[in-house]
């Protein structure tokens, strides 16, 4: 395969897109204005989360008016790429938190498009992204104080779930989650030896990932055909900042 299409999935794949995180006690909004309620609850205070990962509500944020998105996967700190801090790329394994997706209620192998689930399992599913993504707040994705704010990583979480989350079953055909590909690491991909990527990659996506419909994984999966390097902004239509 030619290694400047492994390149061009790696920067994609690289982008922390699976991070609605929240964190820290306390449970966000809805991510979005456009957020609906389709679980039929009458109030939109958070729900409890169950298992380990317990989320307790603390009421409603309030919007700040010059609030301005956090940077991009931050978490509330500074995460360090693999390439800087000399970490291997970090390989794809089976699903710690299916189980978890379980008590929230949904089928880890069945699961609809993010702005389809209701708003009370959404909310539960907001710290499981935290962890998977090993985020220490909300502000990996959200804006402090008004996450409704629409940002780029609320869209790129909705792409990474639609098309990886949903779309995409592990090397045995079980389902996968955000932790398959990131194990509790924003940045999962070490882009300092080209060689070695490009041999990740053939061994851990191609080889270790399947498709939920039972077609081939191949490059043109997550880019399309013809082949399009950049899939968050010319295949899912996320403008760059």
């Amino acid at each position: 395969m030619v290694a400047t299409k492994h390149l061009a999935l790696v920067f994609a794949l690289a982008l922390s897109g699976v991070a609605a995180a929240c964190g820290g006690g306390s449970t966000p909004a809805p991510d979005t204005a456009n957020d609906q309620k389709t679980d039929g609850s009458a109030t939109d205070k958070p729900a409890e989360t169950g298992g380990a990962t317990d989320a307790k509500p603390e009421g409603d944020a309030k919007p700040a008016g010059d609030a301005k998105p956090a940077e991009t996967g931050t978490g509330g700190t500074a995460a360090t790429p693999p390439a800087a801090s000399g970490k291997p790329s970090t390989n794809i394994r089976q699903s710690q938190m299916l189980e978890d997706i379980k008590k929230i209620g949904l089928a880890p192998d069945k699961l609809a498009d993010l702005p389809k689930i209701g708003l009370a399992q959404k909310k539960k599913l907001m710290p499981l992204f935290q962890k998977a993504l090993g985020y220490k707040d909300c502000n990996g994705c959200h804006v402090e104080g008004d996450f409704k704010a629409e940002t780029r990583n609320i869209k790129i979480t909705r792409g990474m779930w639609k098309n990886f989350v949903v779309a995409l079953r592990d090397e045995k055909g079980g389902a996968v989650f955000c932790d398959t590909c990131h194990d509790g690491n924003e940045h999962n991909l070490n882009h300092s030896d080209k060689k070695a990527l490009e041999k990740f990659m053939d061994e851990q996506y191609e080889d270790k990932l399947t498709r939920a419909d039972k077609k081939d994984m191949e490059c043109g999966t997550c880019h399309g055909d013809p082949f399009e390097g950049d899939i968050i902004t010319k295949v899912w239509g996320i403008a760059k900042k």
